[in-house]
């Protein structure tokens, strides 16, 4: 036979994967022998699980109506509410959300509930800091030293001897004051103000004011 016929014979999707022509020549000896094959038992389909019964209304203890039938007129007066109260009455599908939201304010904003967690970034005001007194971070000593590095520098340029212990005692006296920094003469404005007045490159002198 040809495999068509055999795929015929045992269709796909059979429940049993023996070939049509084995299952054939097996069944012919179990008849010569008097062997009589079980047939499968017919299937069954199983029986439908009865549908779950449907829950009882949630009733509300204080209006004594389902939870589905309240409306704002069934509500708690929104000054009553406090941290202890029940809100899953303004959770009813027929409360209107500006009633729901007015009532879930007026209990989150309560002292109760309205605390900072002090692990939490905006837990501190961070406009008022403690005054670090005789404390002088790491960032700030680099920064008078550099200041007073460049106050001796300039010093020195002047013809001016200031040690550098000196020009950090200077520093540190100006920022507690909170003046700006030294602001010195310009080397070539002071040597001209010494030596008199300035000529440009037309040849007219300029005098300084």
């Amino acid at each position: 036979m040809s495999g068509k016929h055999d795929d015929q014979l045992n269709p796909a999707g059979s429940a049993s994967a023996e070939p049509a022509l084995a299952r054939w020549a097996r069944r012919k000896q179990q008849a010569r022998q008097g062997v009589q094959e079980t047939e499968p038992a017919a299937f069954t389909p199983a029986k439908q699980a009865l549908p779950a019964a449907a829950p009882e209304p949630r009733i509300d203890a204080r209006t004594g109506k389902p939870y589905d039938e309240l409306t704002d007129a069934d509500m708690p007066p929104i000054e009553s509410l406090d941290a202890d109260s029940d809100l899953s009455v303004f959770l009813a599908k027929n409360i209107t959300p500006a009633l729901r939201m007015v009532a879930l304010s007026k209990v989150f904003h309560s002292t109760h509930y309205n605390q900072y967690c002090l692990c939490a970034e905006y837990a501190d005001d961070y406009t008022k800091f403690t005054p670090l007194g005789d404390i002088v971070p790491h960032d700030l000593k680099a920064t008078i030293v550099r200041e007073a590095k460049q106050l001796r520098e300039r010093m020195l340029e002047l013809g001016r001897e200031l040690s550098l212990e000196d020009a950090e005692a200077q520093v540190v006296a100006e920022r507690k004051a909170g003046l700006p920094r030294s602001i010195l003469p310009e080397p070539a404005a002071e040597q001209a103000t010494a030596t008199g007045p300035v000529t440009d490159q037309a040849g007219e002198s300029t005098k300084l004011a």
